[in-house]
């Protein structure tokens, strides 16, 4: 295994029906993946995996991170959620370009979809750079993290959501860049959103023919349909700094500390 990367997938028991679509599509995509790929869950292990991290119950999603991140000796982890379906193949080259440039600038963290997009072009290369201190510079989407700045921000937050939502304004006295590509290069689906699934989760694994028997998950009813609706024209006309600022500094949105996954 490759000794510069670890790919560590972040999942619970309580979303243990979700793991085997992942793992399965991942090999399937990526299959000369060439990096350790871990499996951080609490008690339930899950075919598939290079090795397993778990951490037992009742620890929130961010000392289950620092856990694994303190027993990964790599430099850098690519760093995924268990619903981050892939639905065509990497480009290993590729993404050995990125990793690559990922030790070359010393980056905190280099982000392979551009969600949200960078703001200035990161010196003579086809990346952009993310400011620091603003909403989202900080995401659970798939990037390259440098491990030490990464456990940093696991110890700093508990939920996922405080990682993202406070973890954001928590980089502004960090000297590594948080770099982007301009281009979507890790291609996956987030399959489930708060426990249900979205339809391309499911096309995704129809297409491929994973069964899906062993998940009572439904599609999302019609109310949470409407408030991600809501959410989503708000975020469109309100600066989304500001927006977070106000959810942050009042707990809006926040999901429950001990729920482990989204």
């Amino acid at each position: 295994m490759n000794k510069d990367c670890t790919v560590l997938v972040c999942s619970c028991d309580g979303y243990h029906d979700i793991v085997s679509p992942f793992i399965s599509l991942w090999r399937k995509f990526w299959p000369d993946c060439p990096f350790e790929t871990v499996l951080l869950s609490e008690t339930i292990e899950t075919k598939g995996f290079d090795s397993a991290i778990l951490t037992g119950h009742g620890k929130t999603w961010c000392q289950m991170l620092a856990e694994a991140l303190e027993r990964i000796e790599t430099p850098y982890v690519l760093m995924l959620m268990n619903d981050y379906f892939l639905e065509s193949p990497i480009d290993t080259a590729r993404f050995f370009a990125r990793l690559n440039e990922a030790k070359q600038y010393d980056v905190a963290s280099l982000r392979l979809n551009p969600n949200p997009p960078g703001r200035t072009p990161w010196r003579n290369t086809d990346l952009t750079e993310m400011p620091k201190n603003v909403a989202y510079c900080v995401t659970c989407q798939a990037s390259i993290w440098n491990r030490e700045f990464l456990l940093g921000l696991a110890k700093r937050n508990k939920s996922a959501w405080e990682f993202e939502r406070y973890g954001s304004f928590m980089t502004g006295d960090e000297k590594r860049p948080l770099l982007v590509t301009q281009t979507r290069e890790f291609p996956f689906v987030d399959a489930v959103h708060k426990g249900h699934w979205e339809k391309f989760g499911l096309a995704v694994c129809r297409e491929n023919g994973i069964d899906l028997s062993g998940s009572s998950r439904t599609l999302p009813p019609l109310k949470a349909k409407i408030t991600e609706d809501v959410k989503a024209f708000i975020f469109r006309i309100v600066p989304t700094t500001l927006l977070v600022k106000f959810q942050n500094r009042f707990g809006l949105g926040a999901t429950k500390v001990r729920r482990q996954c989204h």
